[in-house]
């Protein structure tokens, strides 16, 4: 009897999946292996992130640390000089291209992928996961479609925000923007715009509403104020090579901000500056994050987590200046406090909001209000159909810090019942909630690489077991049984551990 192939879905076709698509299909293994990746969008690599826009968006990390495997650091610098000759490891290109050159790496690794491993797009929202009674499958729902599967991973990234309570009165207004990646966000007769938020993403969206229109004011909001720090050509390391942070691991949060900054003012005093502390801490995260108590972790999103956002998430140097420059001329003001309620009038809408150390409230009249303060990773109010069908069933949970699901060894989704699963996993940024680091090309490729390496040996481990099991039942029908015994016998082995996958 032939074999049906060990089926692995993976539900989201952005970075994190596509890049564990390609792992998937370079791992070596001799069982017939079938990937079935699961998108919405049109095209598969892209994402949110790198999806094609009018205006020219640039990668926020230079070339030389975003290639999406850690073999390689320069795959994509040389994917990018194909059509850019004078790109290198510190230049800053356009977020189009690399979800060009990750549609690239997943052409070439599906043609190199031997015949027994295969790889199908399937175009959909999934709304739905479901274990199979008396089954070691899933079902897995996008639209009127029904796919088996042996494992499933989730790479959806993180759900669109939750609609905010000082919207309440203006959320199906046109001059409220609730997804700050809208190319018609911006129009270009808005004189004035607000932009609730002062991170990345409202960098963005503010050079892109300057070139819609020269002429507009823009004020961004949050409630510390703070613009993320500038991006700067590496500098020769001046700590010590032996510094682990690793041993601070059980410290309380004031411990560890102490040792930070001991260690920042120590770089400086030798000539370096706190980048390299920043990586440090980014390479100990992981332990730290774990190590801490849950009251230490809402302490760190209270009281530190907005600084530590503006040192770790930093802008290419070109953006620096555009946006200093806006910024000396008055078109852009950067204003710290909240946000309390916004109201629509007949020419445009109007802020109430709190200045930071104030008690009394403002108004601001603006053309438009765009929501640039980022994703909401309090799952418990999320609408995605897919995350509320997981979190219903107790298949997913989220964490108590609220920054994501909880999620065991390689990803496996932890259950409302505190067990792993071992068949259902997540990729994506939503990891913070273990390893607080988990946003960044650099963590999401390691982590995707060990999810690869660990579905492929529960391929290959369901294909041994399988195949001791029919040689034993072949040995014994030797020995003792009819060949009809040992072909219902066979029969069964096959269908407990080959499913059928529909499609």
């Amino acid at each position: 009897m032939q074999s049906h192939p060990r089926t692995i879905v993976i539900v989201g076709g952005g970075f994190s999946g596509t890049v564990l698509a390609v792992n998937l299909l370079r791992q070596i293994t001799d069982a017939p292996t079938l990937i079935v990746l699961v998108e919405r969008a049109a095209e598969v690599g892209c994402g949110v992130a790198f999806a094609p826009h009018p205006f020219p968006y640039l990668l926020n990390v230079p070339a030389g640390r975003m290639s999406a495997t850690s073999d390689d650091t320069a795959q994509l610098i040389n994917f990018a000089q194909r059509q850019m000759p004078d790109v290198h490891e510190e230049s800053y290109l356009p977020r189009r291209l690399y979800g060009e050159y990750l549609q690239d790496e997943l052409r070439k690794a599906e043609l190199a992928a031997p015949a027994h491993i295969r790889l199908r797009r399937v175009h959909g929202e999934a709304t739905c996961v479901r274990p199979i009674p008396h089954s070691t499958s899933l079902l897995v729902s996008v639209g009127a479609r029904q796919l088996l599967a042996d494992q499933v991973v989730l790479a959806c990234g993180t759900p669109a925000p939750a609609d905010k309570p000082y919207a309440a009165d203006i959320s199906a207004h046109p001059a409220y923007v609730h997804d700050p990646h809208r190319d018609e966000g911006v129009r270009a007769s808005d004189q004035c715009i607000l932009l609730i938020g002062t991170g990345l993403t409202m960098v963005d969206v503010a050079l892109a509403a300057v070139a819609r229109n020269p002429a507009v004011r823009i004020i961004a909001l949050s409630r510390h104020g703070l613009l993320p720090t500038v991006q700067r050509t590496p500098v020769a390391s001046v700590l010590d090579a032996k510094l682990d942070l690793r041993a601070y691991r059980g410290a309380s949060l004031r411990r560890l901000v102490a040792a930070v900054r001991s260690l920042a003012t120590a770089a400086q005093e030798r000539g370096g500056d706190c980048r390299e502390v920043i990586t440090r801490v980014r390479e100990a995260a992981p332990e730290l994050w774990q190590s801490l108590a849950d009251t230490e972790r809402r302490r760190f999103l209270r009281h530190v987590r907005a600084y530590w956002d503006v040192h770790r998430h930093r802008m290419p140097p070109v953006i620096a200046e555009q946006v200093n420059e806006l910024r000396r001329s008055g078109q852009l003001q950067v204003r710290a406090g909240s946000v309390r309620q916004l109201c629509a009038q007949a020419d445009g809408v109007v802020a109430l909001w709190q200045a930071r150390g104030r008690f009394d409230t403002q108004e601001l009249w603006v053309d438009r209000i765009i929501e640039c303060s980022g994703l909401d990773h309090r799952l418990e109010r999320t609408a995605d159909p897919l995350l509320r069908y997981l979190l219903d069933a107790g298949l997913a949970w989220p964490d108590a810090a609220g920054l994501g699901l909880r999620t065991g060894k390689h990803g496996a989704l932890v259950g409302a019942d505190g067990r792993a699963s071992t068949r259902l996993f997540y990729l994506g940024p939503m990891l913070r909630a273990d390893h607080w680091e988990a946003t960044a090309v650099s963590e999401l490729r390691q982590h995707a690489e060990r999810l690869a390496l660990a579905l492929a040996q529960q391929v290959e481990h369901a294909r041994e077991l399988r195949t001791s099991i029919v040689t034993a039942l072949r040995d014994h029908r030797r020995a003792h049984h009819s060949i009809r015994e040992y072909e219902i016998s066979e029969c069964r082995v096959n269908l407990l551990f080959t499913p059928f996958t529909v499609l």
